[in-house]
């Protein structure tokens, strides 16, 4: 609430007479009081934290990335206080890197928010807040009067601090590892609690940065006035845009959100925009707006929420494909594409599909660790992937079958000695016919796929500038593995098979066919 000028006030006596003038001015001397005495009742809340504030009442998690003072620590912090007085006897965990980082970077700011009535309140039975700035809160917790207790908590301690226990609210704060917020998930299940995680991503796309944003779907983005407006910075958002609200993949109760620096009125965002003049695009993104991006790059950088529709939006008419990649152990990949009489590429269905879990999951290693799907009822026979292939499909034609070409060629024990898998599946009672996909390379399949995701994507998409494959929302595992494949991880990468399979397809060039594609047409002699 910047004061006016004496010009500015000379108009405003003017305009509205002296009284009115002053009664304004004393107005804002007393909200200013306000807001320093009691910031918890009385203390301004920037526009972003109402979009966070509806996140944290509709899911269950929340991760909060955030640039350089963009008040994602205010807004955890005010979270705890409200949470305490709201709900009679909760319990709530915060926790920092370090006992003296909490102290001085976390518990200072929930001194901050506590209510003016509870400060200097003499410890009794139930009652216990004391507070010093040196030393923080005592014994690292404090009780209040409704009996909402907070415990104040950090990373160099043993794990063993946070197992058992049920929680209401978990708020970790900065660099916290990855295996604690797996193991927190459980403290707050009993009580239906919610988990905030706040940090500036400054060691870059780190693992906690990879389990909320891997594979994740833009909902909203903002204007990023520190980075060229004509280019297009996150697959997903508006050119010159950045990201601020994202679903997270596979988890349903969790959301990802960026506080740019910019929301923060308190900031000095000219001083940071000085600081940051001359840097790298990838340290603006962190710095100003709570964005690492992996510098190992997903192999489908063009890759984004314009190829991917709507069941509803795939057609109808057209031919349709199958390809499936073998495993042994694990569940077998399986793709349907359909393409359109343009010459257009849907895939349309997968199995396994979500329903049966994910098939790779955000992880340690760059290409993620394998999900519930790759084990999810594993170890069928042939027959009854044929049983489920059959179900799945119903009516449809199916023009052509393909498989990996080393995995079909493979030889098997068969009932009558070794056979390959290609042969195995056509035999009787139910036959079903294969065709071994081209041995190309990988990368040559890889290029073909990029070059199908290709189009002007500065222009709007449209009947002349779209691209020439499409992937149904309801294919969610090829969907993630598109998106995070980086292949660092060889053969043994967790989201490799569903970007075989879209490879095994692609290399065969699927074609749009009908009755007459194939009629012998009359020729002369010689």
């Amino acid at each position: 609430m910047k004061i006016p000028s004496l010009e500015e006030m000379k108009l405003l006596a003017e305009k509205i007479g002296p009284e009115k003038l002053k009664e304004t001015l004393e107005m804002r001397e007393e909200m200013i009081r306000l807001e320093r005495e009691d910031p918890y009742r009385h203390g301004y809340e920037p526009a972003h934290w109402r979009d966070a504030d509806e996140l944290f009442n509709n899911k269950t998690e929340i991760c909060i990335l955030g640039g350089n003072r963009a008040g994602k620590t205010e807004w955890a912090a005010k979270k705890v206080i409200k949470t305490l007085m709201e709900k009679p006897g909760a319990r709530v965990w915060c926790l920092h890197t370090t006992s003296q980082s909490s102290v001085q970077m976390q518990q200072n700011v929930v001194w901050k928010y506590m209510p003016k009535e509870f400060r200097g309140l003499k410890k009794n039975k139930v009652t216990n807040i004391q507070y010093s700035q040196k030393n923080g809160f005592s014994d690292n917790t404090f009780i209040l009067p409704n009996t909402s207790q907070c415990f104040f908590m950090n990373y160099s301690q043993d794990r063993d601090v946070i197992e058992g226990g049920e929680v209401d609210l978990v708020w970790c704060d900065e660099l916290v590892p990855l295996d604690w917020i797996e193991t927190l998930r459980y403290r707050i299940v009993t009580r239906g609690g919610k988990l905030i995680v706040t940090f500036t991503p400054i060691n870059g796309y780190s693992p906690v940065v990879k389990e909320y944003v891997a594979g994740c779907k833009i909902e909203k983005s903002l204007e990023a006035d520190m980075l060229d407006p004509e280019n297009q910075h996150v697959s997903g958002c508006k050119v010159g845009h950045m990201p601020y609200v994202a679903s997270c993949y596979g988890k349903k109760d969790s959301s990802a959100m960026w506080f740019h620096s910019k929301l923060n009125p308190f900031n000095p965002y000219e001083n940071l925009k000085k600081t940051l003049q001359g840097k790298t695009n990838y340290e603006i993104k962190i710095r100003a707006y709570g964005y690492a991006e992996a510098l190992a790059g997903t192999q489908f950088p063009r890759f984004s929420d314009s190829h991917i529709l709507s069941a509803e939006k795939v057609p109808e008419e057209g031919t349709n494909y199958m390809v499936v990649d073998p495993a042994g152990a694990r569940n077998w990949f399986i793709l349907w594409l359909r393409v359109s009489e343009d010459g257009t590429g849907y895939v349309y269905r997968e199995w396994p599909d979500i329903s049966l879990g994910e098939w790779a999951l955000p992880g340690e290693k760059p290409d993620g660790k394998r999900g519930l799907a790759q084990n999810n009822g594993s170890g069928r026979g042939l027959n009854e992937y044929k049983e489920i292939i059959r179900e799945l499909e119903g009516d449809e034609q199916i023009e052509v079958r393909y498989i990996d070409p080393r995995a079909g060629a493979t030889q098997s024990v068969g009932k009558e000695g070794g056979t390959s898998l290609i042969e195995l599946l056509a035999e009787d009672p139910d036959p079903m016919l294969f065709e071994p996909s081209a041995g190309v390379k990988q990368e040559q399949g890889i290029s073909m796929i990029n070059d199908l995701f290709s189009y002007d994507n500065n222009q709007p998409v449209s009947p002349i500038n779209q691209p020439k494959l499409f992937v149904s929302e309801d294919c969610q595992n090829l969907i993630y593995c598109i998106k995070e494949w980086t292949g660092l991880d060889k053969e043994n990468g967790a989201s490799k098979d569903p970007i075989d399979c879209l490879r095994y397809l692609v290399v065969m060039n699927p074609i749009y066919t009908d009755e007459d594609s194939f009629k012998a047409v009359g020729g002369g002699s010689y």
